[in-house]
């Protein structure tokens, strides 16, 4: 069963992935030169936000101990590489595309990255403070 930090953690952690995993779309799209397709965009954005919302819980990824603690970081790195499938599929399934394994590929290495950096950076911060 998912277990969750107290709300004082998720106020930074929420909206800190959010910001991460919205970027990178972004970006993602920049490089491609596809940010003219609006539509495009909003379904993976979407796509990997609904993912990430509900595979990360599973992995503990908003415990308490993964939120406060580097050496838990992990969790985070194992949660998007299951979530980066799902999200995948469902971008594959509402724009009607194949799924594409290099899109998946991609987004396991540079987004799960990402979100370990920063929930590193969390963590140390944290622990400063505690």
């Amino acid at each position: 069963m998912p277990q969750f930090a107290d709300r004082s953690l998720l106020t930074w952690i929420v909206p800190g992935d959010v910001v991460v995993l919205v970027v990178l779309t972004i970006i993602g799209f920049a490089s491609h030169s596809t940010l003219d397709e609006t539509s495009r965009l909003v379904v993976t954005t979407a796509g990997v936000l609904v993912a990430w919302a509900v595979v990360a819980p599973w992995f503990g990824a908003f415990s308490t101990a993964t939120i406060t603690r580097w050496t838990a970081v992990w969790r985070v790195g194992l949660a998007w590489a299951v979530a980066a499938p799902v999200a995948g599929f469902l971008r594959g399934l509402i724009l009607d595309l194949a799924i594409s394994a290099t899109f998946i590929l991609v987004t396991i290495a540079v987004n799960g990255a990402a979100l370990v950096v920063w929930r590193l950076g969390f963590a140390a911060v944290h622990h400063r403070r505690a």
